[in-house]
């Protein structure tokens, strides 16, 4: 018997045919004379047990409960790479489950930023998303797609390390190494944020001056979260994503060839994508408006070559 007061999530089949694992949670469906979920298939049953089953579709929409959605997650997560080696599975829908996870890592993240599950998770969420975009490129458009309305910490730190493996697949060759540690930067680059109130981060309308210099301490904060997890490359992008070229940055003033190649591509993601969204104190702008603006108003705060291959990117186009 279904408790009344149980809420239901809907999930989608092709996910749990990825891989042939036992399933921690239940799994219910509707008739199409019913509303009123029935049991389906039971926690601890093997995906290979039933595969033909659901590969058939015979049966009507599949739902979890909501209190079961945080092993769903984990049942997600842990089933990516099968997912995206899956050839069956649509990009788009490809996408959807990695951005998804991603939010979820970097909003748990935020909770225990020295968790060291979660900066595991965290890598290899980055890595996820690296795999997807080597194995399509179009996969890029569909992840920033799914996170181009609002402006919220995690999906603007999923946007930021989607930009910025772009460009920087875009720009440079080779060294795996760097790109995993630079992706991984910027995934994380505003985990500092997490030792900000609420009241200062969700502000309707302008910072004063004091509130403001709250939050010029996140890059520094996040250096000291990630200090003993990280590595040089990732703790770079993470402390200097707020540098200038022109030396007006923060937290240390760097300016021209002081600041990394990294954080510079980093930089250029973090702004453009928060122009691009909706924030409690603006609205989103159109893309050809945020790039405008970013040539004339922030005259000094980008290198130049870097944002015209942002531009080129953009476009589709190679530099």
């Amino acid at each position: 018997m279904i408790p009344e007061s149980k809420k239901f999530i809907r999930i989608v089949t092709d996910y749990l045919l990825a891989e042939d694992r036992t399933i921690d949670f239940n799994i219910y469906t509707k008739t199409p004379n019913s509303n009123k979920p029935i049991l389906l298939i039971a926690a601890h049953t093997n995906i290979a047990a039933i595969k033909d089953t659901l590969a058939r579709k015979s049966h009507g929409p599949l739902f979890i409960t909501q209190e079961s959605s945080k092993k769903f997650e984990n049942f997600m997560e842990d089933s990516l790479d099968a997912i995206i080696q899956n050839t069956t599975i649509p990009l788009e829908q490809k996408s959807s489950i990695v951005h998804s996870c991603a939010k979820n890592i970097i909003r748990d993240v935020f909770d225990d930023p020295r968790s060291g599950s979660n900066i595991s998770r965290a890598k290899n969420i980055t890595s996820n998303i690296i795999n997807l975009t080597l194995a399509d490129s179009q996969s890029i458009r569909h992840l920033l797609r799914l996170g181009s309305h609002d402006y919220y910490t995690f999906s603007h730190c999923v946007n930021v390390a989607v930009f910025g493996i772009g460009l920087w697949l875009m720009i440079h060759k080779g060294d795996d190494t760097e790109l995993h540690d630079f992706a991984l930067g910027c995934i994380l680059h505003d985990v500092g944020k997490s030792q900000i109130v609420d009241s200062i981060l969700n502000k309707q309308g302008k910072l004063d001056f004091e509130e403001f210099e709250i939050i010029k301490k996140h890059p520094g904060q996040g250096h000291w979260l990630m200090d003993k997890h990280a590595s040089e490359i990732t703790l770079d992008v993470i402390i200097h994503h707020h540098e200038k070229i022109n030396g007006t940055g923060y937290p240390h003033g760097l300016k021209g060839d002081q600041i990394s190649d990294n954080a510079k591509i980093a930089t250029i993601a973090d702004v453009y994508d928060a122009l691009t969204t909706n924030r409690p104190y603006g609205g989103a702008r159109q893309p050809l408006n945020a790039l405008t603006l970013m040539k004339e108003e922030m005259v000094g705060h980008f290198e130049q070559k870097r944002f015209e291959e942002f531009i080129l990117f953009l476009g589709g186009r190679s530099s």
